[in-house]
């Protein structure tokens, strides 16, 4: 910190914060072996029936094994565990700078920048399947759908790779012995933060304060933990590509605006107003207090997914885009069932992937409008205690906050909105003693 003139600060600072590995204790290892699940299997082709629900596991119960069989636990099931050794502790790169200046009035002025950098970061649970089929298996097409010998046949005697013949993507697959291999605790995510940060304080004089605070940001990460109450994470596509997950964050909240106050009105004994009135003229007209919050938000990004054709055992397919701009102009409440232009996006071809990226950077879902407010009586019965009476109400305008749109372009329902996200008006009464 720099003091510059008498009412100027400059403040800068930097640091590295280590986040806790995921991988410790019971993260270190997988369960392979030591817990066990029997899974069910209709039919390995998907289109005929092999097994029935009235003999669902003709050939019994998976049982733990523990470490007995080495390397090949768990030989035609799926599993997950942490099997890459990338142990790497996370960590962040945070800086700031920022001038405060005093000014008139008892008004303070603060501007920021304010910056992140995380590094090894920890990606969602079982959003990484090792046993995702490569670009060039991909690349055989139909191929993979026919039905071939099955070399592990009596040897694996359960699940989808037990039959004579199975499809020929389990061969072609890079761990063709077992269905699916997710990957727990991946540690390589990335995310890079930059913001200015804004607040305009006038401190509490005179019975008044008010607090202006803005933030202007972009959140940028990959394939990071980076899920949000009530919104699609976007999820891993192409474990092959990881640029191609680079994108705004489904956490980013680009403008943030927030106005409070506080106001003793200046009525009653000892204020400018009234100073001279009686006990009985100053229980009803003195002691009055508004107190008011005010909040305008950018909504979340949306992550369109559609049904996964891909082939490819990918935890997630991504639409077409055709390059135009989906953006709908006008109120919402005028576009519940078409939030977006959704012709702007397409089925992928079979065995491709989607050229979207994991999030929109031009469409939001629906921000957020509220205003708080509150009225407080205070009557002082004598010196030492005093009735405070409070009416509060949460969402003063009664204002209808929608919900994301539905994001999934093979549900036939995309772009409509059916639910809203806040709660309706919300008004409290209250009594407090203070002594």
């Amino acid at each position: 910190a720099y003091q510059a003139f008498k009412n100027t600060v400059f403040r800068g600072g930097y640091g590295l914060f280590y986040g806790p590995s995921y991988r410790e204790a019971s993260g270190t290892i997988g369960t392979q072996g030591f817990s066990v699940s029997t899974s069910y299997t209709g039919s390995p082709n998907g289109l005929t029936p092999s097994l029935y629900i009235n003999n669902p596991f003709p050939n019994g119960f998976n049982q733990v094994v523990g470490s007995s069989q080495g390397l090949l636990s768990g030989l035609g099931t799926s599993f997950a565990t942490p099997i890459t050794g990338d142990n790497k502790v996370p960590y962040t790169e945070n800086w700031d700078f920022d001038i405060q200046q005093q000014l008139p009035f008892d008004v303070l002025v603060d501007v920021s920048y304010v910056g992140s950098h995380g590094v090894h970061l920890t990606e969602e649970n079982n959003e990484w399947n090792f046993d995702q089929l490569t670009p060039q298996a991909m690349a055989l097409g139909t191929k993979l759908q026919q039905n071939v010998p099955n070399p592990f046949y009596g040897i694996i005697t359960t699940g989808p790779e037990s039959s004579a013949t199975i499809p020929y993507s389990f061969l072609v697959s890079p761990y063709p012995q077992y269905s699916g291999i997710d990957g727990n605790y991946m540690t390589g995510g990335y995310s890079l933060y930059h913001a200015i940060q804004l607040k305009v304080e006038k401190r509490f004089s005179h019975g008044l304060t008010v607090l202006v605070s803005f933030t202007g940001q972009k959140l940028i990460d990959d394939y990071a933990i980076i899920s949000n109450v009530g919104n699609n994470t976007g999820g891993i596509q192409n474990i092959y590509n990881n640029r191609g997950e680079k994108g705004v964050s489904s956490n980013d909240i680009s403008n943030h605006l927030v106005i409070s106050g506080v106001y003793n009105l200046p009525f009653g004994r000892g204020q400018h107003f009234g100073s001279n009135w009686n006990k009985a003229v100053d229980s009803f007209l003195g002691g009055w207090q508004v107190n008011a919050i005010a909040t305008n938000q950018t909504g979340f990004p949306l992550s369109l997914t559609t049904q996964n054709t891909s082939g490819s055992g990918s935890n997630v397919l991504r639409p077409n885009s055709n390059g135009q701009d989906p953006n709908l102009s006008g109120p919402i409440s005028a576009r519940l069932n078409g939030y977006f232009n959704a012709s702007t996006f397409s089925q992928p071809a079979p065995f491709t992937f989607g050229n979207l990226n994991r999030t929109l950077p031009n469409v939001r879902a629906p921000g957020t409008q509220n205003i708080d407010f509150s009225l407080f009586k205070n009557f002082h019965i004598v010196e030492r205690l005093s009735l405070q009476v409070r009416a509060e109400a949460f969402n003063l305008l009664n204002q209808v906050v929608f919900a994301a749109p539905n994001q999934v372009l093979s549900s036939g329902q995309i772009g409509v909105i059916s639910s809203q996200s806040n709660a309706p008006r919300d008004i409290q009464f209250g009594l407090k003693l203070l002594f």
